[in-house]
Order: C-alpha cells, then sequence, then structure tokens
C-alpha cells in the first residue's frame, strides 16, 4: 500500500515539473494498474479537433437561493481520428478553462494555473433535468446526452458537450463578447490536465451569432443585462422594436401590422 502511495506521489511530482516548464512529451499516464506499470494513453497530436458552433442558453429561474441562475453552454464539434487505435471520447476528457484575456492560455495551463478565473466540467441532459425540474427545457439540449463512443481510425464523429455556468458563483452573466477568455480543453486522460498533449479551442471565437433561447419578455431581458443586439423569441414569434427601449416578441402576422405602423422588424 506505502508502495503505491510512493508512485502516485511520484507521479504527481513529474506532471507538475513538465506542466511548470512547459515541457513537450509524447505520452499520458493512465490510471496505476496491478502490475506496477504506467501505459501510454493517446496521443491528441493523431486527432482533428474542430468547434462547429457555440450556443448559450439562459435559465431565467432561481434554483436554489437568490441569483442562482444558468448559463448553459453547448458546444457542437467534429472529431476525427487520425491513427489511434481502440480510441475512445469519454465525459472526463472535456473541460472549460476560463483566464483573463490579458494572459497567455498556454502560459496560463503550463505554470500553477493561477491565472485561472474558472473552470467547469461537462453535463448532460439528465443532470439537466434534475436541476431544472419544473422549467421547460430548450430542445437542443437533447443533444447533451453523456459521452461515451469510441471511434477508428479516419472515422469522424459530430457531437455536442455541455455546461452548466452557474452565475452565483461569478456573480455575473457568461459573456463570451466580454474580456474573459473561454477555452474548451479536450485532454487524454482522466487527470486535471494533461497539457500540453491537449486540445484547447477558444470558443469566443465562434459565438459570432449567439443564439440566446428563453421565454422571458424582451424588456427583462435587458433588465438581466442581455445586450439589445442579443435579445431573442422564443420559436414562431419575432422581435420587433417601436424604439430600441420598447423591444417585443410578437406573431409574424401582428408584425407585419406593426411595421405599417412604424414599429421596425429585426429580421
Amino acid at each position: 500500500m506505502r508502495l503505491i502511495f510512493m508512485i502516485f506521489a511520484i507521479l504527481a511530482i513529474s506532471i507538475t515539473v513538465n506542466q511548470s516548464f512547459g515541457l513537450d512529451y509524447e505520452f499520458a499516464y493512465d490510471e496505476y494498474k496491478p502490475d506496477g506499470s504506467l501505459r501510454q494513453y493517446n496521443d491528441l497530436k493523431q486527432l482533428n479537433f474542430t468547434v462547429l458552433n457555440v450556443e448559450k442558453f439562459f435559465m431565467p429561474k432561481w434554483i436554489n437561493e437568490p441569483g442562482d441562475y444558468s448559463d448553459i453552454l453547448k458546444v457542437k464539434f467534429n472529431v476525427t481520428n487520425k491513427g489511434l487505435e481502440n480510441f475512445s471520447i469519454y465525459k472526463n476528457m472535456f473541460q472549460i478553462d476560463v483566464i483573463e484575456n490579458h494572459h497567455e492560455f498556454k502560459k496560463a495551463i503550463q505554470t500553477t494555473r493561477n491565472n485561472m478565473l474558472d473552470n467547469y466540467y461537462p453535463q448532460y441532459i439528465e443532470d439537466f433535468k434534475l436541476r431544472f425540474q419544473d422549467i421547460s427545457l430548450p430542445s437542443e439540449l437533447s443533444e447533451c446526452v453523456l459521452l461515451n463512443h469510441s471511434l477508428r481510425i479516419n472515422q469522424t464523429k459530430t457531437l455536442s458537450v455541455c455546461f452548466d455556468v452557474r452565475q452565483k458563483w461569478s456573480n455575473k452573466p457568461m459573456d463570451l463578447d466580454g474580456p474573459r477568455q473561454y477555452y474548451l480543453v479536450m485532454m487524454d486522460n482522466k487527470f486535471a490536465s494533461s497539457c500540453p498533449n491537449c486540445k484547447s479551442i477558444l470558443l469566443n471565437d465562434y459565438y459570432q451569432n449567439p443564439i440566446i433561447k428563453t421565454n422571458i419578455p424582451p424588456r427583462i431581458q435587458i433588465t438581466l443585462g442581455i445586450s439589445v443586439d442579443k435579445i431573442s423569441c422564443r420559436d414562431g414569434f419575432d422581435l420587433i422594436f417601436k424604439n430600441l427601449e420598447k423591444p417585443a416578441c410578437v406573431t409574424h402576422s401582428t408584425g407585419k401590422i406593426l411595421e405599417n405602423r412604424g414599429w421596425i422588424r429585426t429580421k
């Protein structure tokens, strides 16, 4: 038992040293094996990993205490296996790391991670159903399934990974147009970080046309800090303005009537 503890201690020190000095390595560590061996896991240089789109869904109800709102982030991505045998994508391979924009991401993850402001881990549709029991969830969140997918060599899969960014932790809405940078990190093993043997993508760059699904009135969206250009209506309704201070969600036919009276349709 003492021998196992010593091996884990040496392993933890080795990983920390590698990350602190930015050393590149071709291997990653798996859990301790009964025979005392540590085997290679996945070399992520053999994967193509690209983000397709990023969507944010605001959940406008306190859950456990005042201010306990949630922004749910759904990231759809493609991953192609270019040469890994017996490769699988599973839940513990993903996290979001949040840093200030004046810090270089690679520098932040290779040191003591003092530059990290937050990090988030995947949630699934069942997690959301449990947390938001009496709230109607956006249909798009049905893609937030438990990740456990095998991927053959030269095979490509399109998958989604979702995160619950709770405002009671940060005291502010998630702002992908703001000063913070949100990196989706794909790791090669079950440890907290396998960088520099990891894939990282800046999600802010893929949030050019954000979709905020909510049933709350536009005026309340504004009071919650959602900018005018990002106000949205539920499916089947159009956003229309009498002026920028008076937005409304109306049916298509009502929108036509209001347009004739001087209102402005956004789309």
